[in-house]
């Protein structure tokens, strides 16, 4: 009996290393790729790639992305990289990144990292994820929403979210007294009620009630546990694993969203009234004529509005929440920005112009944006076989290639001092040393984020009522780390900040 025991472990314990030293040289073997093709790549782990570090949650993958950017020794315009053993190819020079992005966008044009659940219409047929020729037909037709006019009449909306973020902060402090404030949960709750208005029609107030439903399904989406956050990273880097694994863009929440969606077309379309919100645009094409080429109905539409939920929310808030830690940090910068913002009210209530005046607070979210891009990787796929210009490195067609924000946003090639907060960088005298695609936080190209206005003018507005009313200095209780799970550029445990009624 115990022979046949012995036997059997001997056994497992066989084909156990057999099976290990086999993956060893078959991972080995696949992170040739590069080499083979005559492409600079760093020393690697076997299992984790160039990403020990984020697979060990001592770096997020933002920030590994950036440290392999800036690292580099040798003068090499393009690096293989590999996750795991899948490889990338990591974009180092802006000259390339312009090629990539701009002058070979017809190569170019489609995202790697997007939804590609077949099954999940929401998560793959939205403007971000959804792939050529149907992107170009759906981007033209969304812009319409986007224009500087349209969002002029929707800012009375936006003024309103920062009206109750206004009060419920003076409902919480009296003059003079420091009171610790969660920043991230404070601009989550303002920039969910904008961009739920702007995206479906919904008119909130998360700050009366802390149990709002729709608040509460909103902080969801962007909880990760181990199911959420393997399904998103396979997103990121192994899309076509997708279906597998389950899940969707809105996860539990896609019938509540759905249903709220409807609702709100159904109701718009009786009343024939037009606010300036996505909605309007969407109710038109919905009626309207339908190409050929996409049917804008059922999903399709709700995904539209999804996406915005998405990529609205949390991109603000993120910022916002950074702005105000660098200006705590920084309290010289702080009453030079609320220097200017009380100058600017002294005369006129806050409008869409007068923010768009403010500008040294302009400059302000600027370098927040540069040394915290809340969407730090810009991703594409080759179309077909591809030589990039004044190189003899040619990728195969399917290859993914990314540009970290993160690394470019710091690398010491294009910003003197790069990790200090100046904002003065984007001074009028300043701006025009920055080198072309190397500062992209709402990407570049056709494929910019075409919600670049309406994220820019929720957080100057947010910033705006703030700092007009509140001076926010350091609580040293709290460290404000940055998170190294996320796969996007978020703080680990919210922001902590003093504020003071002025």
């Amino acid at each position: 009996m115990i022979c046949d025991i012995f036997t059997i472990l001997s056994y497992f314990f066989f084909i156990l290393i057999s099976a290990i030293a086999f993956f060893y040289v078959y991972a080995k073997y696949q992170q040739k790729y590069w080499s083979k093709r005559g492409i600079y790549t760093p020393p690697c782990h076997w299992l984790f790639g160039h990403f020990t570090d984020a697979f060990l949650a001592k770096r997020s993958f933002p920030q590994a992305f950036a440290n392999l950017h800036n690292s580099i020794e040798v003068d090499a315009p393009v690096v293989g990289v590999y996750v795991l053993q899948k490889p990338f190819l990591l974009l180092r020079d802006p000259e390339v990144i312009k090629h990539v992005l701009i002058k070979d966008f017809n190569i170019f044009s489609n995202r790697y990292f997007a939804a590609k659940r077949k099954t999940d219409v929401i998560g793959c047929k939205n403007l971000f994820s959804i792939e050529n020729p149907h992107w170009k037909y759906i981007r033209s037709k969304l812009s319409a929403a986007f224009t500087a006019g349209k969002l002029k009449k929707y800012f009375p909306f936006v003024l309103a979210s920062a009206e109750n973020m206004r009060s419920y902060l003076s409902s919480q402090m009296t003059d003079g007294q420091k009171v610790t404030v969660e920043c991230r949960q404070l601009c989550d709750k303002y920039t969910t009620d904008v961009i739920i208005n702007f995206a479906f029609g919904v008119q909130t107030n998360s700050f009366t009630n802390a149990a709002s439903e729709i608040y509460l399904r909103t902080r969801k989406l962007f909880e990760l546990d181990l199911v959420r956050a393997i399904q998103i990273f396979a997103t990121f880097f192994y899309p076509t694993i997708s279906d597998y694994l389950g899940g969707s863009m809105l996860d539990k929440s896609t019938d509540y969203f759905r249903q709220i969606f409807w609702e709100s077309m159904n109701k718009r379309e009786k009343t024939g009234i037009k606010v300036g919100d996505i909605i309007d645009l969407l109710i038109d094409l919905k009626n309207e004529k339908q190409s050929s080429e996409f049917v804008f109905e059922g999903d399709y539409l709700v995904a539209q509005s999804a996406v915005l939920l998405l990529a609205g929310i949390e991109t603000s808030a993120v910022t916002i929440s950074f702005t105000l830690l660098e200006l705590a940090k920084h309290p010289d910068i702080q009453a030079r920005v609320r220097q200017e913002i009380q100058e600017k009210l002294s005369n006129s209530d806050l409008n869409y112009d007068i923010v768009l005046k403010m500008t040294y607070l302009n400059q302000v979210v600027s370098e927040t944006l540069r040394l915290y891009p809340p969407a730090p990787l810009i991703d594409r796929v080759a179309s077909q076989d591809y030589q990039i210009p004044g190189t003899e490195i040619t990728i195969d067609k399917g290859t993914a290639v990314y540009a970290t924000l993160m690394g470019l946003h710091q690398d010491p090639r294009y910003y003197c001092n790069p990790t200090k907060y100046d904002p003065d960088r984007f001074s009028e005298e300043q701006k025009s040393n920055i080198v072309p695609c190397t500062y992209m936080p709402f990407g570049e190209g056709p494929r910019i984020c075409i919600g670049m206005r309406i994220g820019q003018i929720q957080t100057l507005t947010g910033l705006a009522v703030i700092l007009n009313e509140y001076e926010v200095t350091l609580n040293p209780k709290y460290k404000n780390e940055l998170s190294m799970r996320s796969m996007l550029l978020a703080p680990a445990d919210g922001i902590r900040l003093y504020f003071t009624k002025l």
